[in-house]
C-alpha cells in the first residue's frame, strides 16, 4: 500500500523525501466490499480516505430516498470534511459502489503533522482547495446549465464515470429522473 499511495500522492501533492514518508506513514489500509459504508450519516467519524482502487458514492438520505452529492474514484480523497472540521456527526453517507481499497488517515494525525511540519499545512491547504474547487464547479453547473449540458460535460470530462456508475445513481446526481437521463443519452447518441 505504501508504494502505491506514495506514487498517487506525488501526482497531486508537492511532497518528496522525509515529508512524503512522514505523511504516508500515518495512513492505514482499509478494504471495503461493494455496498459497504465508509461513513454513515449521524455517526461521529474523523477519518479521511484516499481511494487507491474502486469507486464510492456520497449521498444524503431524505424522506426514504438517496440524494447523490458526488462520486469519488481512484486518486481522490473522500470524507465528510465539514463534519470533521465542526466536530459533529456525519451529515452524509459514503458507500462503495465497487470493491474499494483505501488508505485512511485520522484527522488527529493530520493535525499532529501540521504541528510538526509546515509542508504538511501546505498539503492540507492544497487538499482543501481542491475540494472547494470541485464543489464550486458543481454548484455553478447546477445554477447555470441544464441537465443535458451537465451530462455532456460529465461525459466529456470523465467518460469512465458514465460506464462505472449505475444509471439511476447518475440520474440522482444530475437531479433528473432515470427516464429523463435515458432521453438525454438517446438524444446525444443520435447527434
Amino acid at each position: 500500500m505504501q508504494e502505491e499511495l506514495s506514487r498517487n500522492i506525488k501526482k497531486i501533492l508537492p511532497l518528496s523525501g522525509n515529508a512524503l514518508e512522514l505523511f504516508i506513514s500515518k495512513f492505514k489500509p482499509l478494504s471495503l466490499k461493494k455496498s459497504e459504508h465508509f461513513i454513515r450519516q449521524n455517526q461521529i467519524h474523523s477519518k479521511i480516505g484516499f481511494i487507491l482502487k474502486g469507486a464510492m458514492i456520497c449521498y444524503y438520505l431524505k424522506d426514504g430516498g438517496e440524494f447523490v452529492e458526488d462520486f469519488s474514484f481512484e486518486s481522490e480523497f473522500v470524507s465528510d470534511y465539514f463534519s470533521i472540521l465542526n466536530n459533529i456527526p456525519a451529515q452524509k453517507n459514503i458507500r462503495c459502489i465497487e470493491d474499494t481499497d483505501l488508505a485512511v488517515i485520522d484527522y488527529k494525525d493530520i493535525l499532529e503533522l501540521y504541528g510538526k511540519n509546515s509542508i504538511a499545512e501546505r498539503v492540507g491547504r492544497i487538499i482543501a482547495e481542491g475540494l472547494f474547487m470541485r464543489w464550486q464547479q458543481k454548484h455553478k453547473s447546477f445554477l447555470l446549465e441544464d441537465a443535458m449540458m451537465r451530462y455532456q460535460k460529465l461525459s466529456d470530462k470523465n467518460p469512465e464515470l458514465i460506464q462505472r456508475v449505475p444509471q439511476y445513481l447518475l440520474a440522482s446526481y444530475l437531479h433528473v429522473q432515470p427516464e429523463t437521463l435515458s432521453r438525454i443519452r438517446r438524444k446525444i447518441a443520435l447527434g
